[in-house]
């Protein structure tokens, strides 16, 4: 609500206020000493009203609403991405040991992609081929990794935690034979969850290990250009790395 309509409400507040007391209820200064109590107690209490309220009103900061801009870089994974993370693991009790370790990844390859972009604008403009080629693969690289994370989260989101625990800690009990086979079958499918999450965050640590190495040979290069980027042994690594994810196992 804008200033001067928080002021207006105020200010016309107090003049009903007291056209109340004094003009229907007839409370005047003089008419007797409970009327002029009441009336002194409400002039007193309108003047600073009026005046501490409308100070208030006008003098407070308001609240700017600013649209934040997650990106870290121009080649970074978004902080929607590690909101997301993090929120999941305030939830999980199985999986906080990935969550944390893929805060960690994440927090990782975005300070490798501010090194790659800091290297390449050394030689390169941004609207330079060879820049625009680089680019193209790291985004590749930054999808990949986002694409693992979104498949974690989507898992954790469907593993009955409680059930978990739970199905475990009566397997410790030592229940029935029959109870006991019924109880392996369904910890194999938990099982079988968790070990895809973990495999996950393997495949997230390989992708770091690639950006480490295209750094390094970027580092080491005197001269590079649009033909001979694909020439680059980690882009080859990277490359294949993405050309095998469309047959990952979903």
């Amino acid at each position: 609500m804008k200033k001067s309509v928080k002021c207006l409400f105020l200010n016309v507040g107090l003049i009903v206020l007291n056209i109340v007391v004094f003009g229907v209820l007839g409370i005047s200064i003089g008419k007797n000493a409970f009327s002029t109590a009441i009336g002194a107690v409400v002039i007193v209490v309108s003047i600073l009203l009026f005046i501490g309220g409308n100070i208030s009103i006008l003098l407070k900061k308001e609240k700017v609403h600013v649209q934040k801009n997650y990106k870290d870089n121009d080649m970074g994974i978004d902080r929607e991405c590690l909101g997301a993370i993090e929120e999941a693991n305030k939830k999980t009790r199985v999986f906080r040991s990935e969550m944390n370790k893929t805060t960690e990844q994440l927090e990782r390859l975005n300070a490798r992609n501010e090194a790659l972009n800091s290297i390449l604008l050394q030689h390169f403009k941004p609207a330079e081929i060879t820049y625009k080629r680089f680019k193209g693969v790291i985004d590749s690289v930054n999808g990949v990794f986002g694409d693992n994370v979104q498949k974690m989260l989507e898992r954790i989101n469907m593993f009955d935690e409680n059930d978990y625990i739970s199905l475990v800690y009566k397997m410790k009990k030592n229940p029935s034979e029959r109870q006991v086979q019924s109880s392996r079958e369904k910890l194999n499918i938990y099982t079988e969850h968790i070990n895809y999450v973990k495999t996950l965050v393997e495949d997230n640590e390989v992708i770091i290990m690639k950006m480490d190495k295209l750094m390094l040979e970027l580092s080491k290069l005197s001269e590079l250009n649009a033909d001979n980027v694909e020439k680059v042994s980690a882009i080859q690594d990277i490359n294949e790395l993405i050309s095998q994810t469309k047959y990952y196992k979903q």
